[in-house]
């Protein structure tokens, strides 16, 4: 016979008693949750390496290394206008170990006129910070014959549909600011898709499309050497570099923002102690000095946004990309 059932009622409650206690687990030997990090974070890119994107992501991998005490690994994923980087880091495990830095391109201009998408629209993300902001420039290659924004939009008008500038994919801000100059304008012009800037820049250069549309940081080393003229730049006011540069606003271009944003953003269901250690250390390194120095020699605008500031811009940009897409200045892809 079993020993446990063959002692009396009384004793064997209290044996039982003592197994149960005897089995459970000690609180003081637990092991503790995994302190966050432990290993290598990975920082994903949607954009190819040398665009505005990887600049920042480099700059801020290298800082975060530093205040993690863990290798920073950035990850570039073009394609399917950031969606490829978008979803792997989506469903990722939530652990913060993975995270995505994009542009506005991916948090609000794509939920707000794509469909499909494999990721939703609203809620996919836990949000860590905005670190930045770059005026759009839209150029041509210095010996294109194109002397001026004015000058674009005669021979738009004169052989409609021989105009053609590179994007990032459709829905991607290249494609919103094309199509605005579009609408705005009655300019008509031709988009070309690319995995990434460097490679537009190449093919405004080497004479296989007219224009770019991309953050000055892309296009700047270009210009300093000649090979690209400015034609524009999407700023609220006059660049300091580039004074003699209309802004879109001048030419009757109206945009919802002025400039590409940037920003740090982890799977949705990352624990809230993750997303505040790394929003705390973010927010460190733009405070940083030497990042907002070579920020600047870039054209990139530091900006310093915590999780409830990135948050808050999504939360506003995506009806406003929704209105341009009713009224018709914009097309849901």
């Amino acid at each position: 016979m079993d020993l446990l059932f063959s002692l009396d009622p009384l004793r064997r409650l209290v044996t039982t008693s003592l197994l149960v206690a005897a089995s459970a687990p000690n609180p003081q030997t637990q092991t503790a949750p995994e302190a966050f990090p432990q290993r290598t974070v990975h920082l994903v890119v949607p954009f190819t390496a040398g665009g505005t994107t990887d600049i920042i992501a480099r700059v801020i991998a290298d800082k975060l290394r530093t205040r993690l005490g863990q290798p920073v690994v950035v990850e570039n994923r073009p394609g399917a206008s950031t969606m490829i980087a978008a979803e792997q880091v989506a469903k990722a495990p939530a652990d913060g170990y993975t995270l995505l830095l994009a542009s506005s391109t991916t948090f609000s201009m794509l939920p707000a006129l794509r469909t499909g998408l494999p990721i939703p629209a609203q809620g996919a993300w836990a949000p860590i910070g905005i670190i930045a902001q770059a005026p759009v420039m839209l150029t041509t290659r210095a010996d294109s014959g194109i002397k001026s924004f004015a000058d674009m939009l005669a021979r738009a008008s004169a052989q409609p549909g021989t105009i053609t500038y590179g994007t990032t994919g459709p829905g991607t801000a290249q494609s919103i600011v094309g199509a605005m100059i579009e609408a705005d304008l009655h300019a008509d012009i031709t988009p070309v898709s690319y995995r990434g800037s460097t490679q537009i820049l190449a093919d405004v250069i080497g004479g296989q499309i007219d224009l770019s549309l991309d953050p000055i940081a892309v296009a700047q080393p270009y210009l300093e050497s000649g090979k690209l003229r400015p034609l524009a730049i999407s700023a609220g006011a006059r660049s300091p570099q580039y004074p003699g540069v209309p802004t879109f606003a001048e030419l009757g271009i109206a945009m919802p923002g002025n400039a590409f944003w940037f920003g740090i953003a982890a799977p949705r269901a990352t624990p809230q102690a993750v997303v505040e250690r790394l929003e705390k250390e973010l927010q460190g390194v733009l405070l940083d000095p030497s990042v907002e120095a070579v920020f600047q020699r870039q054209s990139i605008w530091v900006m310093r946004g915590n999780a409830e500031d990135f948050r808050r811009r999504v939360q506003g940009e995506i009806p406003q990309y929704r209105r341009l897409a009713k009224d018709g200045r914009v097309k849901l892809e």
